[in-house]
């Protein structure tokens, strides 16, 4: 895109949003923001708050960093979560995430990781990340997925320090999956898998973080993945529910999810969005 066309859209599609809003549009939080959601996504340029298909100002109080790790971003999440009390936390991960793409090819190639007790240090080196053994399990090459062999020939090391810092903390949780893509036999759910593993791991960490929280019915901490290629229904550009506080049987999380829609009074149960609603549990509230 030329700067031109930049400066372009930004004023005339401004001044469009601008002209269509009315002053009490804004009179609700000239002075303080109420969202009733954080959410923690990827910084990837696919993902943008119209797949959520709402309007999210100062509904969604957005953080975003590369392959949406909860370490990477403690004070933006703690303000949100504890200082605003947003009782939402959406952790949304995403189908051919390239940070845990790279995260996977630098686990197959035994690169060195970050201490497991500090996901805050970086890599030992700055130029040439140390090798040793990641100790991952991996069926014999001959028996290994395409998405493996293609994953292992990915060239990490020539990415910048910085890049190697943000990205590698991701190795922790993808080693737990990378073992189990063999089993799956389908390439664009292999990766997918990848994405969820993070994503669970994520909850993981946010519920080690705001448990409490949790425990005392003050926050729901909600993991998905947008999926953009189909990996888990035929429908692309869906958003999957994979996890709900910590929950990973399909079962139980579709019960859980048919639960929070049942005791939430403002729902019309009559109406025919609400049955559209509990059918779609049964199609999006899944697992690979």
């Amino acid at each position: 895109m030329e700067l031109g066309h930049f400066f372009y859209d930004l004023l005339v599609h401004n001044e469009n949003f601008a002209g269509k809003s009315k002053d009490t549009d804004f009179s609700v939080y000239e002075d303080h923001q109420h969202p009733p959601i954080t959410m923690l996504t990827c910084a990837d340029s696919r993902i943008q708050g119209e797949i959520l298909g709402m309007d999210l100002i100062n509904k969604v109080f957005t953080v975003r960093n590369a392959g949406n790790q909860v370490a990477r971003n403690k004070g933006s999440l703690a303000y949100a979560l504890t200082a605003l009390n947003t009782e939402i936390f959406f952790i949304l991960g995403h189908t051919n995430c390239g940070a845990v793409n790279f995260a996977a090819g630098a686990s197959l190639a035994s690169v060195t990781k970050l201490d497991k007790h500090d996901e805050t240090h970086s890599v030992e080196s700055a130029t040439g990340v140390k090798k040793k053994n990641s100790g991952i399990q991996l069926a014999s090459s001959k028996g290994e997925s395409k998405i493996i062999s293609m994953l292992r020939k990915s060239d990490f090391s020539a990415a910048s320090r910085e890049v190697q810092r943000e990205m590698l903390p991701l190795t922790i949780p993808i080693e737990r999956g990378i073992a189990k893509l063999v089993k799956i036999g389908d390439e664009k759910k292999e990766l997918a898998y990848l994405s969820q593993t993070n994503v669970d791991y994520q909850v993981e960490k946010a519920l080690e973080y705001y448990g409490d929280r949790v425990k005392e019915k003050k926050l729901a901490i909600v993991g998905g993945i947008y999926d953009f290629v189909g990996a888990y229904s035929n429908t692309k550009g869906r958003v999957v529910i994979t996890n709900i506080n910590g929950i990973y049987d399909k079962n139980k999380l579709q019960e859980n999810a048919r639960a929070f829609c049942e005791a939430d009074a403002a729902l019309d149960k009559s109406s025919e969005s609400y049955k559209l609603c509990q059918k779609l549990i049964e199609e999006k509230v899944s697992r690979i």
